[in-house]
Order: structure tokens, then C-alpha cells, then sequence
């Protein structure tokens, strides 16, 4: 049994991205909207939107995510509000989709979509070689239908 934790890389692009939106959206507002009282609220709704996200909902959030493998099952627990424990057979995988970003090693945009019978599982926000791990410990396979060795 091995646990992961999501890369921190990714708290990290997150924020960024998070602040381009921002600036994206309250230039937007200064363009279009002529009532300076309106932009004026609008700048303190949208810094404290951002603000809340990035430096208390995104930490707790990537905090309390875990994921658990063993050899016959996945495991996902994660929330900040309500706590959700998703468990899955490595049996019952009917196949496994890895999706990994241009610079993943830098910003930790690395997803497994595990599809099981009704539904999936998905693994969110991990380093490139801890989704690779996790995928040969579950059993997934190459594209040539042999067993995936990272």
C-alpha cells in the first residue's frame, strides 16, 4: 500500500492562473462598464473572490486530497466541506485514461480517469511519475495490449 499526494507544483500554476483571470476580468469591467461606483465594487468583489481561493480554499482543498493504491484497489479521499472517500477494485477497471499537460513535470497537470462498471474515479493533480506508478500498480495496459511499464 502506497499513498500520493497532489504535486504542489500545481497550487502553484493555479494561483497563477487564477490571477490572470482576475486581471482579465477587472479589465473587462473598467473597459465596458462607465459607473465608477459599479468598477469600484466590482475590483473589491473580484480581489476578494480571488483571494479567498487562492490562499484558503485552494491550500485546504489540495491538502485534504489522498490517494491511496494497492494492488487490488484505488482509493481518493478529498474536501474541505464535505469529506467524499471513493474506493475501486483494480478488478472491476474496465480501462484507464492518463492525461498529462505540455509541462507537466512543472505544473502537475497530470489526471488518471479510472472507468469502472457506472462510473469513475479520478485522480487529480499528480507528479508524472506517481500517475505512471499508479497505473502499472492497478494493472493498466499499453497501447499494444501489454502490461504499462512506465
Amino acid at each position: 500500500m502506497k499513498q500520493y499526494v497532489p504535486d504542489r507544483n500545481c497550487l502553484t500554476t493555479m494561483r497563477i492562473i487564477i490571477t490572470l483571470i482576475a486581471i482579465i476580468i477587472l479589465a473587462a469591467v473598467r473597459y465596458f462598464v462607465t459607473v465608477e461606483k459599479i468598477v469600484e465594487l466590482s475590483v473589491v468583489v473580484v480581489i476578494s473572490i480571488a483571494f479567498l481561493e487562492m490562499f484558503i480554499h485552494l491550500p485546504l482543498y489540495f491538502s485534504s486530497i489522498k490517494y491511496t493504491a494497492t494492488e487490488k484497489e484505488v482509493t481518493k479521499s478529498s474536501g474541505v466541506f464535505i469529506k467524499v472517500h471513493q474506493s475501486v477494485r483494480c478488478s472491476s477497471i474496465q480501462y484507464t485514461t492518463f492525461i498529462s499537460s505540455y509541462l507537466s513535470n512543472y505544473t502537475g497537470f497530470n489526471f488518471i480517469i479510472f472507468f469502472v462498471y457506472g462510473g469513475q474515479l479520478r485522480l487529480l493533480f499528480l507528479k508524472k511519475s506517481d500517475a505512471e506508478e499508479i497505473i502499472a500498480m492497478s494493472g493498466g495496459v499499453s497501447a499494444e495490449g501489454e502490461k504499462y511499464v512506465p
